[in-house]
């Protein structure tokens, strides 16, 4: 057991001016014990011997709910690094908020014992702060956390110009408008599944006295060719009025159905439990698999072709969370998985010559994420997909702050999916966020009073706000 704080002082190092014997030390870092903190739900103090001396923690990080608020007192606002000492057995996400806004999700590995392992720089106020850490994938057990000063954030260093070199005017157009905006404002974005009824868009109408977001997103999963419905269920005349009366920008991913190999139900074949199909295959160029994934590319690039030759503009997510392994597209691991996004690339843009397309790769902030990212020439934009616990949201300022790091501020970054909508920050500044589906309505999710204070913020941008060319 440690005192409630402990200051760890660097010595000075050997300086090589004859002016200065030693350089100046830097700021103390801070240890807060676990145990000096708030338990929450069902958290408890655990002990290392049952007459309570040696390590004590805190345990019982298992349900929504359950968690540890420990109280931080700071001379000045300003960023630190914050590190956690933690045990558990297997690879965790540990979600934290600061003063009550959610920092993101962040992945731990699996210890022996226990272990310190940086969870990512966080912004405190001047004075006093809580830090909360949270329960996302359960059963961890949290020793102390430790707190350094940390160097403001690096700053971003953009492209001028789309990854394709022959991106129609339209989409370079886009991408200007994007690039212009990122770091000032974000773009409110609505995924709807029902494009005909779009009870999601009424939904945030109602709320905001006909506010709409200005980014639609749509998903292609009906036009695959193992559903065999050629006209899909409209998407693609969803996006084009949307694009063309609307004046709104579309994103559209596609949760692929199977290329082959599928179990039933055939509509949740996108699963990696629910299909055979080996996406290994695909370095053979001979193979049934190679051949069925060109003919569903080609069967989707005619449906894009559509929005192409009508001039709108698509914000194109493919592969989306292949990190996670859950959709066949990852099952094989990451070289498999850019081999196919290169082929899908390579295909619509040299073959289809779908130039309106920006592409929109989705990662975690996890460290292993460069080893499936397909590369600077072949993405535009990064996104990440973000569903905060049960009760949880805020800025996600240490998400953001992780992936700028991991893309060394090379690309623009987005919230692709999300469950509970962002707070508006200046730390934070996604790109854009979009809501998934019917996470919009659900009020313990996203209450009214978050609707309409995030799309009347002056830093969000809604379809009537959308600034001109």
């Amino acid at each position: 057991m440690r005192p409630p704080v402990i200051l760890v002082l660097a010595l000075g190092l050997l300086a090589s001016s004859a002016t200065s014997l030693f350089a100046a030390a830097p700021p103390p870092a801070q240890i807060y014990e676990a145990e000096t903190g708030l338990l929450l739900g069902q958290t408890r103090l655990a002990h290392e011997n049952p007459d309570g001396t040696g390590r004590t923690w805190i345990t019982g990080f298992e349900h929504p709910g359950d968690g540890l608020d420990i109280a931080i007192k700071t001379p000045a606002a300003d960023y630190y690094f914050l590190d956690l000492g933690y045990a558990c057995g297997g690879d965790k996400r540990i979600p934290v908020s600061v003063n009550g806004r959610a920092q993101g999700s962040r992945f731990f590995p699996k210890t022996t014992g226990f272990a310190e392992a940086r969870y990512g720089r966080v912004f405190l106020d001047a004075g006093d702060n809580t830090i909360r850490i949270g329960t996302d994938w359960t059963f961890i057990d949290v020793d102390f956390i430790r707190l350094s000063p940390a160097a403001a954030p690096a700053s971003f260093h953009l492209s001028a110009t789309p990854v394709n070199p022959h991106a129609s005017p339209e989409a370079r157009q886009l991408f200007t408008t994007l690039t212009r905006e990122f770091g000032r404002h974000t773009f409110a974005g609505q995924h709807d599944s029902s494009p005909r009824d779009s009870d999601r868009l009424q939904h945030i109408a109602d709320l905001t006295d006909g506010a709409a977001p200005a980014i639609l997103g749509l998903d292609l999963l009906y036009y695959s060719s193992i559903w065999n419905h050629p006209d899909g269920d409209g998407v693609i005349e969803t996006a084009r009025d949307w694009a063309l009366r609307r004046k709104g920008i579309v994103t559209l991913s596609w949760h692929w159905f199977s290329p082959g190999g599928s179990r039933e139900p055939v509509w949740d074949s996108f699963s990696t439990l629910k299909t055979l199909f080996d996406v290994d295959r695909l370095a053979d160029t001979t193979t049934p698999e190679y051949h069925a994934v060109i003919a569903d590319l080609d069967r989707i690039a005619e449906k894009l072709k559509v929005l192409r030759d009508a001039r709108v503009p698509v914000l194109w997510r493919p592969l989306h969370e292949a990190e996670g392994q859950w959709f066949w597209w990852g099952a094989r691991g990451p070289e498999a998985t850019k081999r196919l996004y290169r082929l899908m690339f390579d295909r619509f843009t040299r073959v289809h010559h779908l130039d309106n397309l920006l592409w929109v790769w989705t990662s975690t902030d996890s460290p292993a994420a460069l080893d499936w990212y397909p590369g600077d020439d072949l993405v535009d934009i990064i996104a990440t997909d973000l569903y905060a616990p049960a009760g949880m949201s805020g800025d996600y300022f240490t998400t953001f702050d992780g992936l700028r790091d991991l893309y060394a501020g090379r690309k623009p970054l987005a919230l692709g999916e999300c469950g509970a909508i962002p707070t508006p920050s200046p730390q934070a500044p996604w790109l854009w966020f979009l809501a998934w589906d019917d996470f919009i309505t659900r009020t313990d999710t996203n209450p009214a009073l978050r609707i309409v204070q995030t799309y009347s913020d002056p830093r969000v941008i809604t379809l009537s706000r959308l600034p001109p060319p």
